[in-house]
């Protein structure tokens, strides 16, 4: 038993000189620990807070009345939260909303912007769908063709090979208009009626 107790008292007298020792680095170290923890406490905090505002401004864009009202949210999102996927998004909704309502520019303006600054791929990908359909209903092939080329999600293997077909064909270019839809056609067969839409198409190629 007095083994024990002077083992102990060795033991405290040894951690007590380590602490005496060191207390500047133990100190500075603590510091820095506390420093670390409460910044990213914070980071964590404006980042959730970041998202949570960005995600109520695109529900008002969505719910707006005016376009002109759906616009200026989303240029406010754009402006404060351009990193966030809602701003790509809000982007994307605005393009359609001047594209429905046929004014071309502004829907260019707005898909661009969401192609080019989207988080994620699938957002990239289908701004730069819906920047395709626009300039190929304008007959703008080239620009077209550039935008079905730069979407690279492979959810979207179907939609981008489907409008090449469509490109391909107005350019008079059927044999590379017959392998897009096809690759579409395999994209979609056996899970999207878009299958026979596809498939009218390769068989209208082959009967011309």
């Amino acid at each position: 038993m007095a083994l024990d107790i002077n083992e102990d008292k060795d033991l405290n007298e040894k951690v007590s000189d380590f602490f005496a020792k060191n207390k500047k680095n133990i100190i500075l170290y603590s510091l820095i620990f506390i420093t670390f923890y409460f910044a990213a406490t914070f980071y964590v905090s404006q980042g959730e807070k970041k998202y949570f505002l960005a995600s109520d401004l695109y529900q008002k864009i969505q719910l707006a009345n005016k376009i002109s009202d759906a616009e200026g949210l989303a240029n406010e999102l754009k402006e404060k939260y351009a990193n966030t996927a809602y701003a790509s998004r809000a982007m994307i909704y605005l393009g359609n909303i001047f594209f429905k309502n046929k004014d071309f520019s502004k829907a260019k303006e707005s898909y661009k912007w969401a192609a080019d600054n989207a988080p994620e791929t699938t957002i990239s990908s289908l701004a730069n769908y819906q920047l395709g359909v626009m300039l190929f209903s304008q007959k703008d092939f080239d620009n077209a063709m550039h935008a079905a080329n730069s979407i690279k999600d492979n959810g979207f293997v179907g939609l981008k090979n489907n409008l090449l077909g469509d490109l391909f064909s107005s350019l008079g270019k059927p044999e590379d208009a017959r392998k897009c839809y096809k690759t579409a056609y395999e994209f979609y067969k056996d899970k999207n009626d878009l299958a026979k839409v596809v498939k009218i198409k390769i068989d209208s190629i082959s009967q011309n």
